[in-house]
């Protein structure tokens, strides 16, 4: 299990500097469009294995989209991985702030959501 929890934090680095090196003007134009083309295989519904066939159906996600994301970050220029890196250093020291206020206005927009259903229905 500790193997897995590391493999997890060590992916979500990864990923973030992959969503900081998209923003980068000097990242090729292949690595953005093979980034964009992984983000939408893992938000699919149509997948290689279907999602219905229970753990395997979800493990060619967990296996396909890291390992097109590690190969991506790869492919960067050496001076884009390291401001990229840089970049995803300085937010993960902000990050459970960055969470937080996340989940304060997901709990704001779904109360104001559930009251204006409210107000519809009465």
């Amino acid at each position: 299990m500790r193997r897995i929890l590391i493999f997890l934090k060590l992916f979500r680095y990864d990923l973030l500097v992959m969503l900081v090196a998209l923003k980068h003007r000097d990242t090729p134009r292949n690595v953005k469009g093979l980034l964009i083309a992984a983000i939408l295989y893992l938000l699919s519904p149509i997948d290689l294995i279907p999602d219905t066939i229970p753990l395997v159906g979800i493990m060619d996600d967990a296996v396909i989209v890291p390992a097109a994301v590690m190969g991506l970050t790869r492919m960067l220029p050496n001076h884009v991985r390291y401001y990229a890196e840089e970049q995803a250093g300085k937010m993960l020291r902000y990050m459970p702030v960055i969470l937080f206020a996340a989940t304060l206005f997901v709990i704001c927009w779904l109360g104001l959501f559930i009251y204006g259903v409210y107000r519809l229905l009465a």
